[in-house]
């Protein structure tokens, strides 16, 4: 394998697992959506993406609440998909309701220890930057909020492919771009978050699909986080959910703030 190939394979396979831990979280009514989970080319690319990630990452230094990369097993997921796929739907709803759950929050934001209003609607507004700057348009049809892991993992996919491309055609300032943007979003938006909402999913799931997602999500995490150079995370990290008052307040701050 030359230096340019070694290069980009860990990129492309971050690109592919960062699209299944999207596309796992995803609200199961939105069937068009989920079911890249049960594409059988989807799923060849993925398990051969976390074989790689696995030899590039046997052991490394994991923060609280990450998981080895021994837990990147894609095809245990998707037996467990495959298993559950009539309850599927009942078993999101009951993790993540229809609204923001209490149990194990799947927005980032939730885990901020500042509650207050403005500062979460700024936490947002900073985050839809990070989207714009990049191209990424997120439709409010899809349901999920800005700060949602199915979102900001897409934002990963995205990160790991433009940066991937990049290099293939030796446009090394264009790739550090990306590089620098996907560490600094993954620091302050994903990082020190994700890995709590995977243990908290473990605990309060009832579905080995879900569990099987919250340990990969971990994983990846983990491993994202070393390829930006990145030591763990630091101290403990709880859902402070906010009121439905409050996050309403927070919806339209956010509206203003990126309506063009």
């Amino acid at each position: 394998m030359d230096s340019q190939n070694s290069d980009l394979a860990p990129l492309l396979a971050r690109r592919d697992l960062w699209l299944l831990v999207s596309a796992g979280f995803v609200d199961p009514y939105h069937h068009e959506r989920f079911a890249l989970l049960k594409d059988a080319d989807f799923r060849h690319c993925v398990q051969c993406a976390a074989e790689l990630v696995t030899q590039e990452c046997p052991e490394i230094e994991l923060g609280r609440g990450e998981v080895s990369a021994r837990e990147l097993m894609p095809v245990a997921l998707f037996a467990a998909l495959d298993a559950e796929s009539e309850s599927i739907e009942r078993s999101y709803r009951v993790l993540f309701g229809l609204t923001i759950s209490e149990l194990c929050p799947p927005c980032g934001v939730e885990y901020e220890p500042n509650a207050d209003v403005a500062y979460r609607a700024q936490q947002m507004a900073d985050i839809a930057g990070f989207y714009r700057a990049f191209g990424l348009e997120v439709s409010g049809k899809r349901g999920e909020r800005l700060d949602h892991i199915v979102v900001e993992a897409e934002f990963l996919y995205l990160l790991n492919a433009k940066e991937a491309a990049a290099l293939s055609v030796g446009r090394g300032e264009q790739a550090e771009v990306c590089r620098t943007a996907r560490k600094k979003f993954f620091t302050e938006h994903v990082g020190w978050w994700l890995p709590a909402f995977a243990q908290m999913l473990i605990k309060a799931s009832q579905s080995d699909f879900y569990r099987r997602c919250a340990a990969l999500t971990a994983s990846l995490s983990a491993i994202e986080r070393t390829s930006l150079g990145l030591t763990p995370f630091k101290g403990r990290v709880v859902a402070n959910s906010t009121s439905e008052e409050a996050e309403a307040e927070c919806s339209r701050c956010v509206a203003n703030q990126i309506r063009p």
